[in-house]
């Protein structure tokens, strides 16, 4: 049986970006995937979708409906408030108290996921006795004032960085880490009187690397192509034939809010889903939304690429 995990708030149409990110789970899973879906009320309306996605390909998906966050943890973020994403946004941080006890591994990842892979390939990686096996984030440019300010800061040693839209968490050694008290509670309540007088916010991700990131023993980074960043990094979000074989995460540009070529992955999943006749009509509306300069911009990008690599190359030698 593989472990995997969601953790979303519905805002309206996440359901349906959760069950193509499912769809695409399962259509390419090996073996039996059991499903842990950790939500708020706003999903329970919907929820009946991902019941019978998973039921009618023969898998199982439970649903944990009374996830607690701790109030002062909330309240530690500017506002008392997930500033830019909702308290569901922390849910994965419990992952190891909520699942059963025999439940000693699981594969989280965001929404915004498409599976062109078996997800038996990560989750049955070696962990040995590590926290987190997640992957290098590419698409983070460090400037040398963000590397001396936001890095030194955070003490995050920079090749280390890691996105966690997708990670293969040891919940075992979480459970024996947590036996007082939960550990990534304890690090948010630890990290907020450090970080209090910092001048940006400090969110979920930038603890987690600050926790882990100079660790080799509790993190482990596996190859990029288990959570494949389709972003402005080496025109990702136009290298269709990359794509192939990879954990695709849409974490800067949604299918939903932009067009641009990679995101094709994303309907192709939608155009199996119960709102098929909603795709032609969505796509249609972000490639000729006039006030979305997105595509003619990328376009402009692709067609001068190789001369801001000629630029960079000579701004580097000065």
């Amino acid at each position: 049986m593989i472990h995997c995990a969601v953790c979303f708030h519905d805002s309206g149409t996440m359901y349906k970006t959760v069950y193509c990110a499912l769809l695409s789970c399962l259509e390419n899973a090996s073996g039996s995937v059991h499903v842990h879906a950790l939500i708020d009320d706003s999903v329970k309306p919907n929820k009946h979708w991902l019941e019978e996605l998973c039921t009618s390909r023969g898998h199982t998906i439970t649903f944990y409906e009374n996830v607690d966050v701790p109030r002062d943890v909330v309240e530690l973020f500017p506002g008392g408030t997930v500033v830019g994403y909702t308290e569901a946004s922390l849910f994965r941080m419990c992952l190891h108290e909520q699942l059963p006890e025999d439940v000693e591994k699981v594969v989280y990842f965001d929404c915004d996921i498409i599976f062109e892979c078996d997800i038996a390939e990560l989750y049955n990686m070696e962990m040995g006795n590590a926290w987190v096996l997640a992957t290098h984030d590419p698409e983070r440019v460090w400037s040398r004032n963000k590397k001396g300010y936001y890095l030194k800061a955070l003490d995050i040693e920079e090749e280390r960085y890691f996105n966690s839209g997708v990670m293969l968490m040891n919940l075992k050694a979480l459970r024996e880490a947590s036996r007082e008290e939960n550990v990534f509670w304890r690090a948010y309540r630890r990290g907020a009187k450090e970080f209090a007088k910092l001048r940006f916010t400090v969110f979920d991700q930038d603890l987690l690397n600050h926790m882990l990131s100079r660790d080799r023993e509790k993190l482990l980074l596996v190859d990029a192509s288990f959570n494949y960043e389709l972003c402005l990094f080496d025109r990702r979000f136009l290298r269709l034939d990359e794509m192939k074989g990879k954990i695709l995460h849409f974490a800067a540009l949604k299918p939903w809010q932009k067009f641009f070529p990679a995101q094709l992955a994303y309907w192709k999943y939608y155009l199996k889903s119960p709102w098929a006749d909603e795709a032609l009509p969505l796509i249609e509306e972000r490639m000729f939304d006039r006030k979305d300069r997105i595509w003619p911009l990328l376009m402009w990008i692709w067609r001068r690429h190789g001369w801001f690599r000629w630029m960079s190359r000579l701004w580097k030698a000065r």
